[in-house]
């Protein structure tokens, strides 16, 4: 079912587009329906193929500053216009790795995005009531595509992501330009708990084929936490395993092999071996330490509202690890932040 407020979102930013391209046609709106409701999973195929295909079209566009980076189509969906990805100098792989990072939005049926444009032919604009128009949302077979109209005049350029990437982009550009040779990169993400950090590495990882490790892993162990060692600031993180056994390795070219900690079972878990890969990015609290964030090439660090953050760890914890959140890590973490001023000049700030 079609979230109301989803759709008013929707139909708004379709009224900006008549208003930005005044000689939209019906099918041209049918096409904003179809990609504002079912996103890119349609276009997905192997990521390397992708890219080339984007690369091709790049290579016959030139560079525009002036179009902007990303058009809404809905909540969950946006089109990134390639002639202003080429001036930003977002490479095809990239592109193309948003692309596959997007397939996690929630999609409607063709049916539901059929119902959305009746109620708009309906409400908004007679031109919409042909039957054929609604026949390529319903029909499985085909593919809405823009008008010879729209493309005459327009020459729309544009891929589907998520809109995701909007809030997300400043990080995207940031690590497309530190990955400019062959050598080792670190990313950090720092920030408090339930801000985001997990999952903006996963999907960082995504576009980036990264490797990740996370600071959860090397918390200290149950023996190690001491008054004295939590009075430290960041004194909850076994930092010097950290820096030693992941930072520092990584950065000088050799295998990372480590062992995580179970902080649930107390106990170090069996060797694991990160992926050889160009970018490593290391998640999650503590992770700006100084013995670790002097490797890093790049530090990001998430922010959200205390509210929103509070309902995620309502959502997520139990009663008993809400409570250790409220009482013990979070008051940590606060400690740590403001003892190393926290986020820190140079850091990119991630709302």
């Amino acid at each position: 079912m079609v979230d109301e407020t989803f759709e008013k979102e929707m139909l708004h930013e379709l009224e900006l587009q008549f208003q930005r391209y005044p000689d939209m046609q019906p099918e041209d709106a049918v096409k904003f329906v179809f990609q504002g409701m079912l996103g890119v999973g349609h276009l997905l195929s192997d990521r390397t193929a992708v890219t080339h295909y984007i690369e091709n079209e790049m290579s016959g566009l030139e560079p525009d500053p002036g179009e902007p980076l990303f058009e809404r189509l809905s909540p969950a969906w946006c089109r990134l216009n390639l002639r202003r990805a080429m001036a930003e100098h977002i490479p095809p792989s990239v592109i193309a790795g948003m692309m596959t990072a997007s397939d996690f939005e929630t999609r409607f049926s063709r049916k539901e995005a059929a119902d959305v444009f009746l109620r708009l032919a309906e409400t908004k604009e007679p031109r919409f009531r042909e039957p054929d128009l609604t026949d390529v949302l319903l029909n499985e077979k085909r593919l809405p595509s823009h008008s010879s109209v729209y493309h005459d005049r327009y020459h729309p350029a544009y891929r589907v992501i998520s809109t995701f990437w909007i809030r997300h982009m400043s990080a995207v550009s940031a690590i497309t330009e530190i990955l400019n040779g062959t050598e080792r990169k670190i990313v950090t993400i720092d920030g408090p708990c339930a801000s985001g950090k997990t999952t903006l590495a996963a999907r960082l990882a995504a576009v980036f084929d990264a490797a990740v490790a996370h600071t959860d892993d090397f918390v200290v162990p149950h023996a190690m936490k001491t008054k004295e060692r939590l009075a430290i600031p960041g004194g909850n993180c076994d930092d010097e395993r950290l820096a030693g056994e992941v930072a520092v390795p990584w950065k000088n070219g050799g295998a990372v092999r480590y062992r995580r900690y179970d902080c649930c079972m107390d106990r170090m878990m069996n060797e694991e071996e990160l992926p050889d890969r160009q970018l490593l990015i290391l998640e999650g609290c503590y992770c700006n330490l100084p013995s670790v964030r002097q490797y890093a090439d790049l530090r990001l660090f998430v922010s959200a509202p205390e509210e929103l953050r509070m309902m995620r760890l309502h959502r997520r914890e139990s009663p008993e690890s809400l409570r250790r959140f409220t009482e013990i890590w979070i008051p940590l973490e606060n400690a740590y932040f403001s003892a190393y001023g926290l986020p820190a000049s140079g850091d990119i700030i991630i709302e």
